[in-house]
């Protein structure tokens, strides 16, 4: 709502200054904001004789108000006017209704002397000293805002530091917010605690304050900046200290007087992944105070932009990383996709490494983040995953890289996971990467699952002054270039928490345990059928028209199994008037067997049996279970398709252009697959290095589906059929 006072301020401000180059014109709309704050500024430099105006109060500015700073006095001055509109401004009442009067008179000292005591100070006087001014000119509040969930014993807290330690924060907000002022503030108090002069402490948590910083309970290990043990009374003080850092990052009561709680420190330290001692060390303070506490801390977790090679996965495992963040968005940095490579997902996993994806196109600025981009990123997201063969169900971060303020949070940030949200459906789940608050209010919102905090990005607004979300799973401390032997890797070192979850192994393939080998024939066709007849069919060593075929297994009523046309193992041709055929199928002790099934009663008979006309393509028969049902259909793209669920997770491959078949992660139990229904010659195909995966057209959950990609483009996927998790109704690996 609109303010008459302030709009009186701005109507004086520019009727009186709007004619020097030195002063911006502003809106005249009764609001306060940093566009009437900023022209305060202006103003009163103008009175200060200053040439280049700016719209920060500092160092010049400072000084020349510092030679005679206002106070009650009889006479005019258009400072006077200024100092009443910034009360107006600010929420304080100094009188003279309707205009600026260019007046220090009693109701405006006692405007000045409410908001001194508002910020903590006890019997103040009226001068407008230079601390007081420029947090006039600022938009700090001095109460809490309704509304804004400010909390009383921080706002006491505040005051206190206004009160006692002025010579080192100067005068900070009193609005019951932890935010960056609080923030460095705090730390100002802890160097003022060690013993720091005015002219050393800086708010920043360097060399200097980790040495004098003592652990609590103290037992003398550290001493002051003068070379002091610390006393009683100072430890404390520390003490007090201690239990407000605490209470802001979620622990403790709010009374900062009750003594030292190692119960709070514990659970503190818990929170953070700390070893839980009770005692706050100086990892404990850095915890407390800065977003990435000590960054000396090594993570078993790490993520970078450079592919993981058999060099590198070396590095890592040498230094004790057992989990890596890689991308699953392409972006040429320096000359490298920073995305997953051809293969490079299997070699980690196969190097007892596990990864969590990453999402980021853009994602650096507050521009990018819409409701509608949400929506895009919802379906890149989705074909990302299936480019890269992330598991359905798999927990992707997608990253928030800018330094977003609560502000841009409500606007812009929530709006975009939103519609990701929404749009995302159970194919994947989604975490966030950003700074604190981001990571806090997207998930609290319920659109992130876990959070990969940037605390490495100490000096974001969102970090200063945050505590860590509660879901955290990674959280990002420093850059380091690790090293083995004569080969490097830079990363960015990682923490985790028991949140942090990854893609952490690779299923069982068909291919790994077929007895004997399961070897490629020559230009020779394979294709899935299923036995629909109630006849067991017998299964031999070798064609009928060979010396000995003993019979080595069956085919049992509703089995599936791979058939081969034209060409047996060896390549020797085998005629289709011979009604024999080479089979891949999983026999009684559960390996995956070559064997030949004969539909005729003798080599080149074209009498058959009565079973050899009940052999169905696969793609016609959904596994219900127990039985077999017609299978479910669904329209792509204006092709009918039928649709499989997995029972088990399966792995997925594709030939590369060098002829390499490539391995991907498994796609989730759940997915769905579609299947081209033809002539019944094409149908569910086997691959021609992989043969026993199944060409599959598309995969998704029912409702949207995806062609496989990888490398950047669209490629043939072959799911693992997954014989060696059965070949019946009730065990088989695709229903």
């Amino acid at each position: 709502m609109a303010d008459a006072m302030v709009l009186a301020t701005q109507q004086w401000l520019n009727a009186t200054y709007g004619g020097d180059p030195r002063y911006n014109t502003i809106t005249e709309d009764g609001f306060t904001g940093w566009q009437t704050i900023y022209a305060l500024t202006r103003a009163l430099q103008i009175e200060l004789g200053i040439q280049n105006t700016a719209d920060n109060f500092g160092p010049t500015s400072q000084a020349l108000y510092a030679q005679n700073p206002l106070q009650p006095a009889s006479g005019t001055s258009n400072k006077y006017a200024i100092l009443q509109g910034a009360l107006w401004c600010k929420g304080y009442n100094p009188e003279h209704y309707g205009t600026l009067d260019n007046h220090f008179d009693q109701p405006v000292a006692d405007a000045v002397i409410t908001m001194k005591e508002d910020a903590g100070k006890v019997s103040p006087d009226a001068v407008v000293s230079v601390n007081f001014m420029k947090a006039l000119l600022s938009m700090n509040q001095f109460q809490i805002v309704t509304g804004s969930g400010g909390d009383s014993n921080v706002r006491s807290f505040q005051q206190e530091m206004n009160r006692d330690y002025e010579a080192y924060v100067g005068i900070i907000p009193c609005d019951g917010l932890y935010n960056r002022d609080t923030n460095t503030a705090t730390i100002l108090v802890l160097q003022a605690l060690e013993g720091m002069p005015t002219s050393v402490a800086n708010g920043n948590f360097g060399t200097g304050t980790k040495t004098y910083c003592p652990t609590i309970p103290y037992t003398g290990g550290q001493t002051s900046y003068t070379g002091s043990s610390y006393t009683a009374s100072q430890i404390s003080d520390f003490t007090r200290l201690l239990n407000f850092c605490l209470y802001v990052n979620g622990f403790g009561s709010g009374n900062f007087d009750g003594g030292f709680s190692a119960s709070n420190v514990s659970a503190f330290q818990q929170l953070c992944a700390l070893p839980q001692t009770g005692v706050a060390n100086l990892a404990t303070w850095m915890s407390l105070l800065i977003s990435y506490g000590d960054n000396t801390r090594k993570g078993t977790a790490c993520d970078t932009r450079f592919e993981i090679t058999t060099a590198r996965l070396a590095v890592l495992r040498a230094n004790s990383y057992s989990m890596v963040g890689r991308y699953i968005t392409h972006g040429i940095i320096d000359g490298e996709d920073k995305a997953l490579q051809d293969g490079e997902l299997g070699r980690i996993l196969a190097g007892g490494l596990s990864v969590f994806p990453i999402f980021q196109t853009l994602g650096n600025s507050l521009s990018y983040f819409t409701a509608a981009q949400g929506a895009v990123d919802a379906a890149a997201v989705k074909s990302a995953g299936a480019e890269f063969g992330i598991p359905a169900n798999a927990l992707i971060f997608v990253a928030v890289d800018f330094d977003a303020l609560d502000a841009d949070v409500t606007t812009n940030i929530l709006p975009y996971f939103q519609a990701l949200h929404q749009a995302m459906g159970d194919m994947y789940r989604i975490g966030i990467y950003g700074a604190r608050n981001v990571c806090s209010r997207v998930s609290e919102a319920g659109y992130a699952v876990n959070s990969f905090v940037s605390d490495m990005s100490s000096g974001f607004s969102g970090n200063m002054g945050y505590r860590l979300p509660s879901n955290w799973g990674f959280d990002q401390i420093s850059n380091l270039t690790i090293t083995s032997g004569s080969q490097s890797l830079e990363i960015d070192n990682d923490i985790t928490s028991p949140r942090a979850e990854t893609i952490s192994s690779a299923i069982p393939s068909s291919t790994d345990n077929p007895s004997p080998d399961i070897h490629n024939a020559v230009n020779a066709a394979r294709h899935t059928l299923v036995n629909l007849s109630t006849t067991s069919i017998p299964v031999y060593n070798a064609r009928q028209n060979a010396d000995a075929a003993n019979q080595i297994g069956q085919i049992n009523p509703n089995e599936i199994y791979i058939r081969q046309d034209g060409a047996e193992a060896g390549g020797s041709p085998i005629p289709a008037s011979s009604y024999t055929y080479e089979i891949y199928f999983r026999n009684s002790a559960g390996n995956i067997v070559i064997g030949f099934i004969h539909e005729s009663d003798s080599w080149g008979s074209d009498i058959l049996y009565h079973w050899a006309s009940q052999q169905k393509e696969f793609t016609d028969y959904n596994s219900t279970g127990s039985s077999l049902a017609a299978a479910t259909t669904t329209s792509i793209n204006g092709s009918v398709y039928a649709v499989f669920t997995l029972s088990q997770d399966l792995a997925w491959c594709y030939t590369a252009t060098d002829g390499e078949t490539i391995m991907m992660s498994p796609l989730k139990a759940g997915t769905k697959i579609a299947l081209k229904q033809g002539d019944g010659n094409t149908d569910a195909p086997m691959g021609a290095t992989h043969i026993l995966f199944m060409l599959a057209d598309y995969w998704g959950d029912g409702s949207s589906w995806f062609s496989f990609h990888a490398a950047g483009q669209q490629v043939n996927g072959y799911v693992d059929l997954g014989l060696q998790y059965g070949s019946m109704p009730s065990d088989r690996a695709i229903w």
